[in-house]
């Protein structure tokens, strides 16, 4: 029976919704897209600031002396950085739900020691029975010993307790220990989680919302599955490489460049090769070998296919300069004619979450934000799409997502089969 809920408090309870702040600094030193957070949150300095050994302050004195600001300047960068962080109102008042249901609740985050103050400004240390802070204890997720610690405050065992994150291995650490594990993907996948863990809790009704012209949908993780993500470690194993090194090498910053069209596929492929060590001979193989599992979603695609006529359907994607063409060769699947828009963000110079390249897909499908929804699963991605009034679905496994949109569209969507035979869901 389930006892209690441990949250995690970063990218779940307060996520960076507005990335526009960071990205005004990111122009105004020159730094690539994502450049400023990777600075911070990458440096050694934070990650001894969450285990105690430095202060929030120390780090950012470090983030000047390599960015060469003045005193002046760090004060205004400190407080932009910040400046698109946004509580997720609708988990406070599921935590709510869940504490009248009469769970205990706990906060469980690797985070220097203000988190105490930041919870209090926000007025949430009533929220909580238990606050484990990962400076304060000298641990850090995912060590079990902070785990345990969390549940003996709050006097629970780990069959009896579900704990939240939006980092998979420190799920995975709970899990390990007895816990229910919940990887973060928003509120409403929470609330369903949890429903399905055994909490007498109610969804929320869904739609149907009058006015639907369009509907947007993302590549990777919708339409295609990406499994070959999983594949990292076999690789960073076969080629002798550090753990995290191929997704750095792949996803890192000179991937955050070719999705944007500031490299070439060229200058991104020698860098892969150089990261993994491998000739461009080599590297073929590897892609070859690499992405072969990667398929499309034949369920989501007939979707769209049905979708068309009755609805204005878009893909926007953060992909690479050549991406329509590879999707053609390798699977007969056209995005610029399977679609009444294609949105490429190497092609358009924009990636999501920029609200610009929202905005521009919106004016390209002439309809306004609530006339549209998006589909994608990334949390960042579609927090930054509700910030215009674009309404959303996280996507996280086909079923629920069609379910989800036929519920906001108000009605079945006529699917069809590959071969364009019509049938109704």
């Amino acid at each position: 029976m389930i006892r209690g809920l441990i949250s995690d408090w970063g990218n779940v309870l307060m996520r960076t919704v507005d990335i526009r702040p960071r990205m005004a600094w990111e122009r105004r030193l020159g730094l690539s897209p994502g450049a400023l957070a990777d600075a911070f949150f990458g440096s050694e300095l934070w990650d001894q600031a969450q285990r105690g050994d430095t202060s929030v302050n120390d780090v950012w004195a470090d983030i000047a002396r390599r960015l060469n600001l003045d005193g002046s300047d760090l004060s205004v960068l400190r407080r932009d950085f910040w400046a698109g962080d946004r509580l997720d109102e609708e988990l406070v008042a599921l935590l709510r739900e869940v504490r009248a249901l009469g769970l205990k609740t706990g906060l469980l985050s690797n985070h220097p020691t203000n988190l105490r103050r930041l919870l209090a400004k926000q007025g949430l240390m009533a929220l909580f029975d238990a606050v484990v802070i990962s400076a304060e204890e000298g641990l850090m997720k995912p060590d079990p010993a902070i785990y345990r610690l969390a549940l003996e405050r709050l006097g629970l065992a780990p069959e009896e307790t579900v704990f939240v994150d939006d980092w998979r291995p420190n799920v995975e650490a709970a899990q390990a220990l007895g816990m229910t594990g919940i990887h973060f993907r928003g509120t409403l996948h929470l609330r369903r989680a949890l429903i399905a863990a055994g909490l007498p809790l109610r969804l929320p009704k869904l739609g149907p919302i009058p006015g639907i012209r369009a509907v947007i949908f993302d590549w990777g993780g919708v339409l295609s599955p990406l499994s070959f993500l999983q594949r990292a470690p076999e690789w960073e194993s076969r080629l002798g490489l550090p753990e995290g090194t191929v997704n750095a090498a792949l996803w890192g910053e000179k991937w955050k460049l070719l999705e944007i069209g500031s490299i070439s596929r060229e200058e991104y492929d020698a860098h892969v090769a150089r990261t993994l060590g491998m000739d461009q001979e080599a590297l073929r193989a590897f892609y070859r070998e690499y992405f072969a599992e990667d398929s499309l979603n034949p369920r989501i695609v007939a979707a769209i296919r049905a979708l068309r006529g009755q609805y204005k359907v878009a893909l926007l994607t953060n992909a690479f300069p050549e991406h329509a063409d590879v999707l053609r060769k390798r699977y007969g699947f056209d995005p610029r004619v399977e679609f009444d828009l294609y949105v490429n963000s190497a092609e358009v110079g924009l990636a999501k979450p920029d609200p610009a390249i929202y905005r521009l897909t919106l004016d390209r499908l002439g309809v306004r934000p609530e006339e549209a929804v998006f589909i994608d699963d990334h949390l960042r991605n579609t927090d930054a799409a509700r910030m215009l009034g674009i309404h959303t679905i996280v996507f996280t496994d086909t079923e629920t997502a069609l379910a989800d949109l036929e519920a906001l569209l108000g009605h079945p969507i006529g699917e069809s089969d590959l071969s364009g035979t019509s049938k109704r869901a």
